[in-house]
């Protein structure tokens, strides 16, 4: 008996679910065992289009990465709202896709993630239900991986927490983020993990997370300033400390820079008095700010727009937190509202450079008056935008929270930081 034909890759199914394929013609056995219809082969003609505008001619032909493209749709949706040059260049690409073959709880935490966001484009109730499916399967594996005294607590466990807390974020309850947050510490207190390999990047990302919903917060941050220091500072290259917009958006210097302002604050016994001492700290930082300027390798286009608009969002938190602080001409509030209106206003809505400026747009959107309506106009579509874009309900939420605070701005002290009713996460 002569052997079965094989096709040279796998089928359309087992290609786009990430799974193994016999490769049989003329259709997959694998998706024949597992009741599935298979969509049959790729025909790829190396060096021409096949079909559309350009059928018949000569095409450039990249080499394939086998993990990528066996799961670009799942890959796609995760990366969306995170900012790089390149798939080659983007830290989940590097770091998280190769584990899904082989961690389950990070494997359910994209497909929720997936199906979260599709659900939140297309208002679709069914898939949002399958996503917390998904995610309640996923956080129950991930919690046997912690049980198991065989399994290693290593990256794999330290990645499946930044996934599952990045889908309670992007599903817009928050309902364990704080739990994954609280974890996620008590393993890089015990040092349980060496995350050299990955350069930081899950520990960073971590604490990136914890500083940011810190800051809609009236809690501490769980990492301590000096950890929180420590993860930012991780990464070292040529003696200069390095980092990734796939981490956070603004350079380590503003990170640092927040963390200070925000602690400052949150060590008052008493916002309402601050002390003496408090804001010349204070006074010092905004100081500090005000001369602050992006490195010069980051002086282009997009990139430059999103780094001043976190500089002066910064600037618009500190003073919101402390209002004594003596002020300019040049960085009164409305100043720096309409600063930081203007450089998202030169980055194109649906873009990962626009959907990282919720941070800075937010906090300048709480320090509207009544007066502001073209500016509200203006936030209010580039929210929705990014909400259409990518699914994530983070858009949404802050939306929300801005729109109670603009209906009951004459009645709510602007320097109150918990006012919202529940946990906003704007990262």
């Amino acid at each position: 008996m002569s052997p079965a034909a094989l096709h040279g890759t796998a089928c359309k199914v087992c290609r786009r679910r990430g799974r193994k394929c016999d490769r049989t013609l003329p259709t997959c056995l694998s998706c024949k065992r597992r009741g599935v219809e298979c969509e049959g082969y790729v025909t790829r003609w190396p060096g021409v289009a096949a079909r559309g505008k350009l059928a018949g001619q000569s095409i450039p032909v990249a080499a394939s990465n086998s993990i990528h493209g066996s799961r670009t749709g799942a890959g796609h949706v995760s990366r969306g709202r995170h900012v790089s040059d390149g798939v080659g260049r983007n830290r989940y690409f590097q770091y998280v896709l190769p584990l899904v073959d082989t961690v389950p709880p990070i494997r359910y935490a994209i497909a929720a993630s997936s199906a979260s966001h599709i659900a939140a484009r297309t208002l679709d109730a069914v898939l949002d239900q399958k996503s917390l499916s998904l995610r309640v399967r996923a956080t129950h594996l991930l919690r046997e991986r912690l049980n198991d005294p065989v399994l290693p607590t290593d990256e794999a466990t330290l990645a499946s927490i930044v996934m599952l807390a990045q889908l309670d974020m992007c599903s817009g309850d928050c309902f364990e983020f704080e739990t994954h947050l609280k974890a996620a510490v008590g393993i890089i207190r015990d040092r349980q993990v060496d995350s050299a390999r990955s350069r930081y990047f899950f520990e960073q990302r971590l604490a990136w997370l914890d500083i940011i919903i810190s800051t809609t917060s009236t809690r501490l941050p769980y990492f301590t300033v000096e950890e929180l220091k420590t993860a930012l500072g991780r990464f070292l290259s040529h003696g200069k400390r390095e980092w990734s917009y796939d981490v956070f958006p603004c350079p380590v210097d503003l990170c640092e820079m927040l963390v200070d302002i925000s602690m400052l604050h949150k060590m008052q016994s008493n916002s309402a008095f601050v002390s003496q001492g408090a804001l010349e700290k204070a006074e010092c930082l905004m100081s500090r700010l005000r001369r602050m300027s992006p490195p010069q390798q980051e002086l282009d286009g997009p990139r430059e727009h999103m780094i001043e608009a976190w500089r002066l969002g910064i600037m618009a938190y500190a003073q919101r937190l402390f209002p004594h602080v003596e002020r300019g001409d040049d960085t009164g509030t409305q100043t720096l509202v309409s600063q930081v209106l203007e450089h998202a206003e030169r980055i194109p809505p649906a873009t990962s450079w626009s959907y990282s400026l919720l941070w800075p747009i937010f906090q300048v959107g709480v320090a509207l008056d009544a007066q502001a309506l073209e500016e509200k106009a203006w936030i209010r579509s580039r929210l929705n935008t990014a909400l259409r874009a990518v699914g994530c309900r983070h858009f949404s939420n802050a939306l929300e929270a801005l729109e109670y605070v603009w209906k009951d701005h004459g009645r709510r002290g602007s320097s109150a930081i918990d006012v919202f009713g529940r946990t906003i996460m704007l990262g």
